[in-house]
Protein backbone atom coordinates (compact mmCIF):
# COMPACT_ATOMS: atom_id res chain seq x y z
CA UNK A 1 0.00 0.00 0.00
CA UNK A 2 2.72 2.53 1.03
CA UNK A 3 6.42 1.86 0.55
CA UNK A 4 9.38 4.11 1.32
CA UNK A 5 12.68 3.17 -0.32
CA UNK A 6 15.73 4.98 1.09
CA UNK A 7 13.89 8.31 1.36
CA UNK A 8 15.80 11.37 2.51
CA UNK A 9 14.65 14.95 2.91
CA UNK A 10 17.44 17.48 3.23
CA UNK A 11 16.75 21.21 3.20
CA UNK A 12 18.99 23.81 1.49
CA UNK A 13 20.35 24.98 4.87
CA UNK A 14 21.76 21.47 5.43
CA UNK A 15 19.08 20.28 7.87
CA UNK A 16 18.21 16.63 7.35
CA UNK A 17 14.61 16.02 8.39
CA UNK A 18 14.41 12.39 7.20
CA UNK A 19 17.47 10.24 6.49
CA UNK A 20 17.47 7.03 4.43
CA UNK A 21 14.01 5.90 5.58
CA UNK A 22 12.71 2.56 4.29
CA UNK A 23 9.52 0.82 5.42
CA UNK A 24 6.33 -0.67 4.07
CA UNK A 25 2.72 -0.42 5.21
CA UNK A 26 0.39 -3.12 3.95
CA UNK A 27 -3.29 -2.64 3.19
CA UNK A 28 -5.34 -2.58 6.38
CA UNK A 29 -2.30 -1.95 8.58
CA UNK A 30 -2.22 0.85 11.12
CA UNK A 31 1.18 2.45 11.63
CA UNK A 32 2.13 5.11 14.15
CA UNK A 33 5.22 7.26 13.83
CA UNK A 34 6.49 8.10 17.30
CA UNK A 35 9.29 10.43 18.23
CA UNK A 36 10.17 13.80 19.71
CA UNK A 37 9.14 17.07 18.16
CA UNK A 38 11.26 17.87 15.12
CA UNK A 39 12.30 14.29 14.33
CA UNK A 40 10.60 14.16 10.89
CA UNK A 41 7.18 12.57 11.54
CA UNK A 42 5.18 15.31 9.83
CA UNK A 43 7.75 15.65 7.03
CA UNK A 44 7.45 11.91 6.37
CA UNK A 45 3.67 12.12 6.09
CA UNK A 46 3.79 15.24 3.95
CA UNK A 47 6.08 13.46 1.50
CA UNK A 48 3.43 10.75 0.98
CA UNK A 49 1.03 13.26 -0.55
CA UNK A 50 3.78 15.41 -2.09
CA UNK A 51 3.22 18.49 0.02
CA UNK A 52 6.97 18.10 0.54
CA UNK A 53 9.17 16.47 -2.11
CA UNK A 54 11.90 14.06 -0.98
CA UNK A 55 15.49 14.92 -1.80
CA UNK A 56 16.21 11.31 -2.72
CA UNK A 57 14.63 7.88 -2.61
CA UNK A 58 11.24 6.72 -3.81
CA UNK A 59 7.76 6.50 -2.32
CA UNK A 60 5.08 4.20 -3.70
CA UNK A 61 1.33 4.19 -3.02
CA UNK A 62 -0.50 1.12 -4.31
CA UNK A 63 2.61 0.16 -6.29
CA UNK A 64 2.75 3.51 -8.10
CA UNK A 65 5.78 5.78 -7.75
CA UNK A 66 4.19 8.99 -6.47
CA UNK A 67 6.82 11.12 -8.25
CA UNK A 68 5.07 10.20 -11.52
CA UNK A 69 1.56 11.13 -10.29
CA UNK A 70 0.00 14.57 -10.59
CA UNK A 71 0.15 15.93 -7.00
CA UNK A 72 -3.46 17.18 -7.04
CA UNK A 73 -4.77 13.82 -8.27
CA UNK A 74 -2.64 12.05 -5.66
CA UNK A 75 -3.89 14.24 -2.80
CA UNK A 76 -7.52 13.61 -3.71
CA UNK A 77 -6.90 9.88 -3.16
CA UNK A 78 -5.33 10.36 0.27
CA UNK A 79 -7.20 11.48 3.37
CA UNK A 80 -5.08 13.82 5.47
CA UNK A 81 -5.78 15.26 8.91
CA UNK A 82 -3.28 18.03 9.59
CA UNK A 83 -2.17 19.46 12.94
CA UNK A 84 -3.66 22.89 12.28
CA UNK A 85 -7.01 21.47 11.03
CA UNK A 86 -7.00 23.47 7.75
CA UNK A 87 -10.73 24.08 7.38
CA UNK A 88 -11.96 26.69 4.91
CA UNK A 89 -13.25 29.58 7.05
CA UNK A 90 -15.75 30.76 4.41
CA UNK A 91 -17.43 27.33 4.06
CA UNK A 92 -19.89 25.70 6.42
CA UNK A 93 -18.98 22.59 8.39
CA UNK A 94 -21.09 20.47 6.04
CA UNK A 95 -19.48 21.97 2.93
CA UNK A 96 -15.98 21.65 4.43
CA UNK A 97 -16.64 17.97 5.03
CA UNK A 98 -18.00 17.46 1.49
CA UNK A 99 -15.02 19.19 -0.16
CA UNK A 100 -13.08 16.19 -1.50
CA UNK A 101 -16.10 14.19 -2.69
CA UNK A 102 -17.20 17.29 -4.62
CA UNK A 103 -13.71 17.73 -6.11
CA UNK A 104 -13.60 14.14 -7.32
CA UNK A 105 -16.96 14.45 -9.05
CA UNK A 106 -19.59 13.20 -6.62
CA UNK A 107 -23.04 14.72 -7.09
CA UNK A 108 -23.77 17.46 -4.54
CA UNK A 109 -26.53 15.46 -2.78
CA UNK A 110 -24.33 12.37 -2.41
CA UNK A 111 -21.37 14.43 -1.14
CA UNK A 112 -23.54 16.24 1.42
CA UNK A 113 -25.20 12.99 2.56
CA UNK A 114 -21.75 11.44 3.11
CA UNK A 115 -20.63 14.58 4.96
CA UNK A 116 -23.67 14.40 7.25
CA UNK A 117 -23.03 10.70 7.92
CA UNK A 118 -19.42 11.38 8.90
CA UNK A 119 -20.23 14.40 11.05
CA UNK A 120 -22.58 12.16 12.99
CA UNK A 121 -19.83 9.52 13.22
CA UNK A 122 -17.42 12.00 14.84
CA UNK A 123 -20.04 13.17 17.33
CA UNK A 124 -21.23 16.36 15.62
CA UNK A 125 -24.95 16.33 14.86
CA UNK A 126 -25.14 17.58 11.25
CA UNK A 127 -28.47 19.31 11.92
CA UNK A 128 -26.90 21.28 14.76
CA UNK A 129 -23.38 21.84 13.39
CA UNK A 130 -23.67 21.48 9.59
CA UNK A 131 -24.59 25.12 8.93
CA UNK A 132 -22.02 26.57 11.30
CA UNK A 133 -18.68 27.97 10.22
CA UNK A 134 -15.33 26.81 11.64
CA UNK A 135 -14.98 29.95 13.78
CA UNK A 136 -18.20 28.93 15.58
CA UNK A 137 -16.68 25.65 16.77
CA UNK A 138 -14.29 24.77 19.55
CA UNK A 139 -10.80 23.60 18.62
CA UNK A 140 -11.71 19.98 19.28
CA UNK A 141 -14.85 20.25 17.16
CA UNK A 142 -12.82 21.73 14.30
CA UNK A 143 -10.39 18.82 14.57
CA UNK A 144 -13.26 16.33 14.35
CA UNK A 145 -14.54 18.09 11.21
CA UNK A 146 -11.01 17.66 9.81
CA UNK A 147 -11.20 13.92 10.50
CA UNK A 148 -14.63 13.68 8.86
CA UNK A 149 -13.36 15.59 5.80
CA UNK A 150 -10.35 13.27 5.49
CA UNK A 151 -12.65 10.23 5.45
CA UNK A 152 -15.32 11.71 3.18
CA UNK A 153 -14.28 10.27 -0.20
CA UNK A 154 -13.42 6.83 1.22
CA UNK A 155 -9.68 7.16 0.57
CA UNK A 156 -7.57 3.99 0.53
CA UNK A 157 -4.89 5.87 2.53
CA UNK A 158 -5.50 8.01 5.59
CA UNK A 159 -2.72 10.11 7.12
CA UNK A 160 -3.34 11.65 10.52
CA UNK A 161 -0.89 14.17 11.95
CA UNK A 162 -1.70 14.43 15.67
CA UNK A 163 -5.44 13.79 15.26
CA UNK A 164 -7.88 14.50 18.05
CA UNK A 165 -9.40 11.83 20.27
CA UNK A 166 -12.90 11.01 19.06
CA UNK A 167 -15.94 10.87 21.36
Amino acid sequence: MIRFEQVTKRYPDGTTAVDDLSFEVSEGELVTLVGPSGCGKTTTMMMVNRLIEPTSGRIFVNGENIATVDPVRLRRRIGYVIQQVGLFPHRTVLDNTATVPSLVGWKRAKARARAAELLDLVGLDPKRYGRRYPEQLSGGQRQRVGVARALAADPPVLLMDEPPPLP
